[in-house]
């Protein structure tokens, strides 16, 4: 199996917009801690987890297999098994923001962090199980089990960093690890994979994923669009709706004294 047969541009784009998934996702959290209500703040939490889990995780994971190929034959998707990932990866993302919290309660960061990890290892699973070659396609436990793993620990050092900074800086560093882990998850599940092309078997069935890549990826960049113009907002709305304070003018009239009387 080839993993970069176009080249290592589409490494390059996927971990780009793994990057700006997890850097939108990584504000959208932190403008939910300042939300006043909690449906506002239930509405930032599912953004977030469209832009980490959709965008950040689904979306990049979904460029990288544009670069893989076999020495013989074609290699389909089935577009089921792909859109029960996506899904299953923006809701675990979301389950584990919300078992989370707001708090710093090292019991409910753990629990939000193993089913964000586990939810989003088996998105991967489900994403890979996609895959039909003309022969056999087989994923190894160990990897799967790996990249399980480094799912789960990212996740818990997600959620642990939205619960103690918010400073952006410290969120985008902590996007840009959140976006090596998930392309190095992703690979280390491929190395496992056994591929045996047999070109007497016939084409499987699904969808070349090149056809797919321009709706999927234009959508996906709608689905940054609309939390980064709701960031941008976000400030002059919390700014217009604090109270103003009139300070005293130098040039107001003097307050009129009453006469003292003579005598």
């Amino acid at each position: 199996m080839y993993y970069f047969s176009m080249g290592y541009w589409v490494l390059g784009l996927a971990l780009g917009v793994s990057l700006a998934g997890a850097v939108v996702g990584l504000a959208c959290v932190r403008q939910s801690t300042m939300s006043r209500t909690a449906k506002f703040r239930l509405v930032w939490l599912t953004a977030a987890a469209v832009s980490l889990g959709g965008i950040g995780t689904w979306l990049a994971v979904f460029i990288t297999m544009l670069g893989v190929g076999v020495p013989v034959g074609t290699i389909r998707y089935d577009v089921t098994s792909m859109v029960l990932a996506a899904v299953l990866a923006v809701i675990s993302v979301l389950g584990g923001l919300l078992i989370s919290g707001r708090g710093t309660d090292p019991a409910r960061l753990a629990g939000g962090g193993v089913v964000m990890g586990l939810g989003l290892g088996l998105m991967h699973y489900l994403g890979m199980n996609a895959v039909g070659v003309q022969g056999s396609f087989e994923m190894n436990l160990a990897s799967t089990a790996g990249a399980t793993a480094i799912a789960v620990v990212v996740s818990l050092g997600v959620l642990w960093v939205t619960s103690r900074f918010r400073a952006m800086p410290i969120l985008v560093g902590a996007a840009l690890v959140f976006a090596l882990a998930i392309i190095g998850l992703h690979y280390l599940g491929l190395a496992g994979v056994r591929v045996e092309v047999d070109p007497a078997v016939l084409q499987p069935p699904g969808e070349d994923l090149f056809g797919l890549f321009v709706p999927v990826f234009a959508l996906g960049t709608l689905s940054l669009a609309i939390p980064i113009t709701a960031i941008l907002v976000a400030p002059d709305r919390s700014r217009s709706a604090r109270p103003t304070v009139e300070m005293p003018s130098d040039t107001a009239p003097a307050p009129r004294r009453t006469p003292t009387p003579v005598g």
